[in-house]
Formats: structure tokens, C-alpha cells, sequence
């Protein structure tokens, strides 16, 4: 397997179950403008973790460590929605997403990863029938539907943020033919290019 991958993993904490997605994307996708991000989206999963803080923690922390152990892991990003307080009734359920947010960027931290928040009005633009155009078809519950939402505001971002990076195809000789891709990073590209 190639080890050319960039693994996104969102989620969306709450106090009865945190949603999660976990995609991996051929680092392609950012290297020129005219590459779309679902022809070199290579994996993807959704779900919901249920139970105790505690557990969906644990799980939460598993699915990281999956992630940067894969063969196949080149960059992780890792996300979670931000919390906006919206109502005033819940007890200290009502701070859940707190304390999730609070564990999953320490979390992070021991792995050497910063946490994104996200704002929960980023994911408003993406709904189920867009998601059913891009090919993400499945019924989706609650919670895994806004991580879902997470996800693809996140990737559409690193897809207009890879576009303003300078990029050019080598000056055509058959020796030289390799892309000053638009890599993220300010070192020598680390990509594997065909």
C-alpha cells in the first residue's frame, strides 16, 4: 500500500454518543487544481460511539492510534466540533462535549497532533442530499451525520487552501518529470508522485 496518505478524522462529541468519521484522501487530491478530491478519496468510515464519556473516549483515542500506526499514514489531521452553548437545560450532560474536547486534545498532545475545533455553523452547508451527490450514500445517524458534515467542510478547506499554493509540472523533460506539488509542508516534498 502506498504510503502517500492523508488520514481526516472528525468528530462530534456528545454526552450519549460521540460521532466520528475517519478518511483517508491520496495526498494527489491537493497536489494540482484540476485534481478532485473523490477520485483520490481511497477510504472511508463513519460511526457513533455510545456508552460512558469514558468509553467513547477510549474508543476515540483507538481510532487515532489506528490511524498513525497505518502503513499507509503519511499526515493526520484531527477535528471536533467546537461547543456553542444553545440551550440551558441538561444538567452536566449540557458540558459533555467539553470534557470530550478537553480529553481529545490532550489526547492529541501526547501524540504530537493538534486538535481543530470546528464551529458548528461551518457544517450547515453540507446537507444529506449533497452528501447523496458526492456518492456518500447511507443512513446516517445523528451524531455521525455531523461528523460527516465536519469532514467534507474540512476537505473542501484544504482543497481551496491547496489551490493558492504555488505548483507547476517540472519543465517537461523526460528525466525531470516530477510536480512542484502544492505540498503543505515548506521542506522538500515527500510525496510519491507516479
Amino acid at each position: 500500500m502506498s504510503t502517500n496518505y492523508h488520514h481526516l478524522i472528525t468528530f462530534d462529541p456528545g454526552a450519549a454518543a460521540t460521532g466520528w468519521t475517519h478518511f483517508m484522501i491520496d495526498r494527489r487530491a491537493f497536489s494540482r487544481p484540476e485534481h478532485k478530491l473523490l477520485r483520490w478519496l481511497f477510504s472511508w468510515d463513519c460511526g457513533e460511539f455510545t456508552g460512558t464519556e469514558h468509553g467513547q473516549l477510549k474508543s476515540a483515542a483507538a481510532l487515532i492510534d489506528d490511524a498513525l500506526r497505518s502503513v499507509s499514514y503519511l499526515s493526520l489531521d484531527v477535528l471536533s466540533e467546537d461547543f456553542d452553548l444553545t440551550q440551558l437545560i441538561g444538567g452536566k450532560n449540557l458540558i459533555s462535549p467539553v470534557r470530550i474536547n478537553a480529553v481529545l486534545d490532550w489526547e492529541c498532545a501526547k501524540r504530537g497532533i493538534k486538535l481543530e475545533l470546528q464551529a458548528r455553523q461551518m457544517r450547515t452547508g453540507v446537507t444529506r442530499e449533497r452528501l447523496k451527490l458526492y456518492g456518500f450514500e447511507g443512513k446516517f445517524r445523528k451524531d455521525e451525520f455531523a461528523a460527516m458534515q465536519h469532514a467534507i467542510t474540512k476537505l473542501r478547506l484544504m482543497k481551496q487552501l491547496s489551490k493558492q499554493r504555488p505548483w507547476k509540472l517540472s519543465d517537461g523533460g523526460a528525466l525531470n518529470a516530477y510536480y512542484d506539488c502544492a505540498c503543505h509542508r515548506r521542506k522538500k516534498c515527500d510525496l510519491i508522485h507516479p
